[in-house]
């Protein structure tokens, strides 16, 4: 492992020095995922090595956090730069990649902080926390984005003005986990009834949701992402347009990883919908959702379906929960609200957490707050 600096901040009475890497023993690493009662696939180096995947020139971040030399807490993030997945997929875009790598550098795709030990719980995430700041000051980068604090389901213990006070703006957001633990009848009892009625009416319309396996799926699971992410883009919806390669060779990868699977519904023989599943330490979540433009136009149930099956399966699985993945708790358009009454309705207890995010350079800020006004 390289380190490529060390920072000793003190927190409160306990002396904690923090060493910052780009390497770390995934194995290691993942396990102690596997030890936080909230550690799911988005903490684990097997995320990192998606967004690797997808952009190669991205700078991996692991720190660890030492008291007395005795390692108790954890942090990983990419360093990427803004723009990252528009510039690389969006040809039009590209000729800003180099100015946006130089000047607008940004961490990105944090785990959550994995701290083992609850009685330094706060103390180690705020040294953790104070280095990333340090960091980015060090590496002049322009914004710190998508910190996301505390893990859905976990309480917080750094207060709202830890992050106020450094200068961090917060989105409120909130997620629904549904508790596997209970019995399949229990599971359908919860949910609201226009969900029991969908499910049931896409089963009236010929729907039938099955796991899709073979390089076919994988392809037909693009050409279906394909005219969803079109279609987003016809509804002024800026939304990277993904390569063939780039989509099935990451769901092929993760599926032999043993951490993702594909839910395919189809009607008459032909699939016309599909969603990632992700899973990793008992917590089940789910994205990627898309559907092909024939069956948009129908108005089909097929997503209720796939959100049924896809609860069954993690519960006959043995999973603890089923992460509803995320809306704003302030919509502020009709797709956000839409978004929120649909996740509302499977059964799961509502929770909060936060995305915090922080600019490096007025100077900067007001140059994109421009850029945005005009492309918009």
């Amino acid at each position: 492992m390289e380190t490529i600096a060390a920072a000793p901040p003190m927190a409160g009475s306990v002396h904690i020095e923090v060493e910052v890497a780009q390497d770390t023993d995934e194995e290691a690493w993942n396990s102690r995922v596997g030890q936080h009662p909230f550690g799911r696939f988005d903490d684990t180096t097997l995320r990192h090595e998606a967004v690797r995947r997808c952009y190669p020139d991205i700078r991996r971040y692991y720190l660890t956090a030492s008291v007395d030399g005795r390692a108790v807490g954890w942090l990983g993030f990419c360093e990427t730069y803004l723009g990252h997945d528009l510039l690389t997929w969006m040809p039009a875009w590209r000729p800003l990649a180099g100015l946006c790598r130089r000047g607008l550098r940004t961490f990105d795709h944090f785990t959550a902080p994995l701290v083992l030990e609850e009685d330094l719980e706060e103390p180690v995430a705020r040294a953790l926390l104070e280095a990333v700041d340090g960091l980015a000051r060090q590496r002049r980068i322009y914004q710190l984005t998508h910190f996301r604090y505390p893990s859905p389901g976990a309480a917080a213990v750094l207060p709202e003005s830890f992050f106020a006070e450094r200068g961090f703006r917060r989105k409120p957001h909130g997620t629904y986990l549904i508790d596997l633990s209970l019995d399949l009848d229990q599971l359908w009892s919860k949910l609201k009834p226009e969900a029991r009625t969908s499910v049931r009416k896409a089963g009236k319309q010929g729907i039938r949701v099955r796991l899709g396996t073979s390089e076919g799926d994988f392809a037909r699971y693009y050409e279906v992402f394909r005219e969803n992410r079109v279609r987003d883009q016809h509804r002024r919806m800026i939304r990277p347009l993904y390569s063939e390669e780039s989509i099935t060779d990451h769901v092929r990868f993760f599926a032999a990883q043993g951490v993702l699977e594909l839910f395919c519904a189809e009607r008459e023989g032909r699939v016309g919908s599909c969603t990632l599943l992700k899973h990793y330490n008992g917590i089940v979540s789910f994205n990627s959702h898309a559907r092909c433009d024939e069956w948009h136009r129908a108005n089909l149930h097929d997503g209720d379906l796939l959100v049924w099956e896809m609860i069954r399966w993690a519960k006959a699985r043995g999973h603890q929960y089923f992460d509803m993945t995320g809306f704003d708790v302030v919509p502020a358009n009709d797709r956000q609200r839409g978004i929120q009454r649909f996740k509302a309705k499977w059964g799961g207890e509502r929770v909060y957490y936060c995305y915090y995010s922080k600019t490096y350079g007025s100077a900067r800020e007001r140059m994109i707050k421009l850029a945005r006004s005009v492309i918009r």
